[in-house]
């Protein structure tokens, strides 16, 4: 017997906006208004004869509600119905009941999961609680079966959903021996964002993550008109199928979602925009003409009916496979989704190439061939991509670039660590539990030296403390050395680590400039103990540098929130980098007078006048740089016709007045008259937004959340650069300083690399 399930639509509904609401809320008579804020309630509004209260949530509710919100989006049919759902397992009076805190079935599987968390991070032991849910899952699957009839053979996904929980490699492999599917934080942000931009499509990667090779019946012996060829010596089938077909046994390999099997991972997360044009396009009866590529993971079958001796090319039927995420697609993701955003069930076959069994790594060769010659890769994805398709490189750089891409990769995702779900994916909307960058994360390591530099001279690597010879040795001695050193900075003062921007410590210029203490004080302890740092092991190493790291730690232990701002609140861009970096030195001195890195007494001597020189420059960096992006996004949109067909009409016609107004050995190219405010309105049209939203949606630190693309600091900035120069009253206010910060340091992450280089290289020091 099951408990109660939410099945029709306006309950499913009414119970998923309860879920999404992040406060518990209630009426109560005014006199009760002490009690309840005593409870941790606080007052919503003041009625006539009585008081609206709300409390936050409680985390372990939070996550149950997470998920729950999740399999909704997912489009299952039915749902468990408040938090006291409860399945009855065993007979007569050896039954017992069991509570499930979410439960979902649509028409093929069961989801069952237990949900546990934490309000920070901590380690658990979780060793009674799997295997006391291990113990019930027989009983409970012969529960569900009888519930619902012998007819309905299911698949059942078991889950442990947890937030904040630092499991062992011992629940870890407990978990994996018991068949339990572990959701942790970051697959959970993945699905959440999935979730929401796909919708029930999404599901169909849901059923490939956690259902991998079992079969689909529905697919049993499905047969599809193929033929049979070579593609760069790979065996290669192109073929016609039905889109729902694939779909059941697709996988994309998303680097937000960092499945171990798919290592390495290369493909963005789908966007919502483009799959509903695609959707509105099959409903014009319009089609694809070119083909999805993908790659099986299991041999498919081949029935020969006839071959060309001349080219080799065989002509028959393809059995499609029928094991769930044995298709994993390289290339085509929104036109294979898109077909679920058409009005109608799309049953036009689509076109398709498979290849036979090549590796992850020559998937991501391929994608990364064929996106760098059409659509633009975000940079955060390149940055990401580098650890897994220059592993290796024979050139010196390349090989430094991807050691570093992949440590940052691993201090993400591996379990335990301070880092861990720390750094943003691409493609994923950052939250305040995600306040790093992978490409900033990734140039500080390059900086550091801490795997290595590059002679100037022969181009060789000169060997930095963490180069143990093989890439995957420097990797695992670099990573260690990291996750010593950010657990005693995450120890010092846990709750001001995971307060991520607001915190001011666990940001982009806090771990950057933590990075680069590490390099420096290795360097400056190896010469006055006079030893070789990479001939000592990683422990005694961080050992040697652990004393002059202690004053560090004891400010982050001691500091009120005013001291810590007072000292680490930084304004410029990558400058705020150095100012950071050099106000950790100011606390190492104390116990190592003579500990002086590069530039610290020149930075020591900055001027006023260079601070204003430099925010100068900013100034007329950002507007240089947006000015040239946003007409090559346009150009890739509209061809040379641009500024016909993308830019406004009133717009137009102000540029035309202006040009006209030159005398003609002055005119120009008729852009080049855009205001910086025209900018903005033309950035935010429908039809242009999409494809510049990565670059120029910048979120201001006062700006709520919510919004499709933030515009505003378009008007903040204009105000800034019409500051008024004149000797000795030229000031700006700390608050422009910190949007100049803010807008620069987001642009240099985020340009593509031809917008930060050469002519367009930022003046961020």
């Amino acid at each position: 017997m099951l408990g109660n399930l939410v099945i029709e639509f306006g309950e499913k509904r009414a119970e998923y906006a309860r879920r999404s609401k992040p406060f518990d809320e209630e009426t109560v008579a005014s006199p009760l208004r002490a009690t309840r804020e005593a409870d941790g309630w606080s007052l919503q509004r003041e009625n006539k004869n009585s008081l609206r209260m709300r409390r936050p949530k409680r985390f372990d509710e939070v996550i149950e509600n997470r998920f729950w919100n999740i399999l909704y989006r997912f489009g299952y049919a039915e749902l468990n119905k408040g938090r006291h759902f409860r399945v009855v397992v065993g007979k007569g009076e050896d039954a017992i009941q069991k509570q499930v805190d979410v439960f979902a079935k649509d028409d093929e599987t069961i989801v069952i999961a237990e949900c546990k968390a934490c309000k920070v991070p901590t380690k658990r032991v979780l060793q009674k609680d799997l295997n006391e849910f291990a113990g019930l899952m027989k009983p409970m699957a012969d529960a569900i079966r009888k519930h619902y009839g012998d007819a309905f053979k299911p698949k059942i996904i078991w889950c442990f959903v947890t937030d904040n929980i630092r499991w062992s490699d011992e629940d870890l492999k407990r978990a994996a021996d018991h068949k339990i599917n572990v959701i942790q934080g970051l697959e959970l942000i993945y699905f959440e964002e999935f979730s929401k931009k796909l919708g029930p499509a999404a599901r169909y990667q849901f059923h490939a993550e956690y259902l991998e090779n079992q079969k689909v019946p529905a697919l049993a012996g499905r047969k599809v008109p193929a033929v049979k060829t070579k593609l760069g010596g790979k065996t290669a089938y192109l073929f016609s199928a039905l889109a729902k077909d694939i779909l059941r046994i697709a996988f994309v390999n998303h680097r937000d979602l960092r499945d171990p099997s798919g290592a390495p991972s290369y493909q963005r997360i789908i966007k919502p925009s483009r799959l509903k044009q695609i959707g509105e396009f099959l409903d014009d009866k319009k089609f694809f003409p070119n083909t999805i590529l993908l790659n099986f993971h299991r041999k498919p079958l081949f029935e020969q009916t006839a071959k060309d001796d001349i080219s080799s090319v065989a002509f028959g039927n393809l059995i499609l496979p029928d094991r769930y995420k044995s298709c994993w697609i390289i290339d085509g993701q929104h036109r294979l989704y898109g077909t679920t955003y058409a009005s109608e069930d799309y049953t036009t076959p689509l076109f398709f190439i498979g290849f036979d069994s090549v590796t992850a790594s020559e998937e991501a060769n391929i994608f990364v061939e064929i996106n760098s010659k059409q659509a633009t890769v975000p940079p955060t994805l390149l940055s990401a991509l580098e650890g897994e398709v220059k592993w290796d490189s024979e050139i010196p750089k390349e090989r430094l670039s991807a050691i570093a891409s992949r440590a940052v990769d691993l201090l993400n995702t591996r379990g335990g660590g301070a880092l861990e779900g720390k750094v943003v994916s691409p493609g994923i909307t950052a939250g305040t539990s995600q306040p790093l960058n992978v490409r900033s994360i990734q140039d500080r390591i390059n900086q550091s030296g801490l795997i290595g530099t590059i002679n100037p001279r022969t181009g060789e690597i000169v060997h930095g403390p963490c180069w143990d010879g093989p890439s995957e040795a420097s990797l695992k001695r670099l990573v260690t050395l990291l996750d010593i050193h950010f657990e005693e900075v995450r120890l010092a003062n846990p709750e001001r680590w995971e307060a991520g921007k607001a915190g001011l410590l666990c940001t982009n210029f806090g771990v950057g400039s933590h990075i680069r203490l590490v390099s420096e004080l290795i360097d400056y302890a190896s010469k006055e103990l006079g030893f070789e740092p990479q001939a000592a092991e990683v422990h005694d190493l961080y050992g040697s540098i652990r004393p002059h790291i202690e004053p560090v730690l004891a400010f982050i232990r001691r500091a009120t929130d005013a001291e810590f701002e007072a000292r680490f609140k930084v304004i410029f861009g990558s400058s705020g980098f150095h100012e950071y970096f050099f106000s950790i030195v100011d606390l190492v001195v104390g116990v190592a007078p003579d500990f002086a890195p590069k530039g610290y007494s020149e930075f020591k001597r900055l001027s006023s006048a260079e601070v204003v020189e430099l925010a100068d420059r900013q100034v007329k960096w950002i507007q240089q740089v947006v000015m040239a992006y946003l007409i090559d996004r346009l150009r890739h949109i509209y061809g040379e016709d641009f500024f016909d067909l993308g830019v406004p009409k009133e717009i137009q016609k102000a540029c035309q007045t202006k040009r006209i107004d030159d005398e003609a050995g002055d005119k120009h190219t008729v852009e080049t008259y855009l205001d910086w405010i025209q900018l903005q309105k033309i950035a935010t049209q429908k039809e242009v937004r999409d494809t510049v939203k990565d670059v120029l949606s910048i979120q201001m630190q006062d700006e709520g959340g919510g919004k499709h693309f933030y515009s505003g600091w378009f008007e903040g900035f204009n105000r800034i650069r019409r500051i008024v120069a004149h000797p000795g009253g030229r000031s700006y206010k700390d608050d422009d300083l910190k949007m100049l910060s803010l807008i620069s340091e987001h642009l240099a992450n985020t340009l593509p690399p031809s917008f930060i280089e050469g002519e367009f290289e930022p003046p961020l020091a």
